[in-house]
C-alpha cells in the first residue's frame, strides 16, 4: 500500500488505498521474477487508475529511490524495471527546490541532492562572487609626489 504523508481525497479514493503488497518483500527484490509474479497483478491494476500520474508526483520513485509498484511500474531503487501494458506516460515533474534562479532554489537543489539547474547555477555563482569580497588593489604612489619636496 502506498501511504501518503500528507492525506489528500484522492488517496483514500484511489483503488490501491488500504490494500498491501505495493512494497514487496525484500527478499523479492533480488529476484525479478518472483518479483514481477507477485507484483504483476497490482501493476497491471494501477494501469486502468485514473490516479496513476498524481500517485507518481506523490511517490516520486527517482528521487526517492522507491521500491514498489507506482504509477503502473514496477521500481527497484528507483528505477523502473517493469511497465504494464497500456501505463501512462509519466510526465517530467516540476522540481521541489524551490523557484530556480533564486537562492531559495539553489538551496533546494542542494537539500534534495539534484544537480543545479542551469538557472541556479548562475544565481549560486553571483552569490560566490559576491562573498568573495572587492578584489584587493595595491595601489602605487604616484610618481611626481615624492621628488617635489626633495630640490637640490
Amino acid at each position: 500500500m502506498i501511504t501518503s504523508t500528507t492525506s489528500t481525497a484522492w488517496t483514500e479514493l484511489a483503488p490501491c488505498a488500504g490494500l498491501d503488497g505495493y512494497l514487496p518483500d525484500d527478499s523479492l527484490l533480488r529476484r525479478p521474477k518472483q518479483l514481477l509474479e507477485a507484483c504483476g497483478p497490482l501493476m497491471e491494476g494501477c494501469a486502468a487508475c485514473p490516479f496513476a500520474v498524481r500517485c507518481y508526483d506523490l511517490v516520486r520513485p527517482e528521487a526517492n529511490r522507491f521500491d514498489g509498484v507506482c504509477a503502473a511500474r514496477i521500481w527497484v531503487n528507483g528505477k523502473a524495471v517493469a511497465a504494464a501494458e497500456g501505463s501512462p506516460e509519466l510526465p517530467k515533474l516540476p522540481t521541489q527546490a524551490g523557484t530556480c534562479g533564486t537562492s531559495s532554489g539553489v538551496a533546494g537543489h542542494r537539500r534534495l541532492g539534484q544537480a543545479v539547474c542551469g538557472l541556479c547555477r548562475v544565481t549560486a555563482q553571483r552569490a560566490e562572487v559576491r562573498s568573495a569580497g572587492a578584489a584587493s588593489i595595491r595601489k602605487r604612489a604616484r610618481r611626481g609626489t615624492a621628488l617635489i619636496g626633495a630640490s637640490a
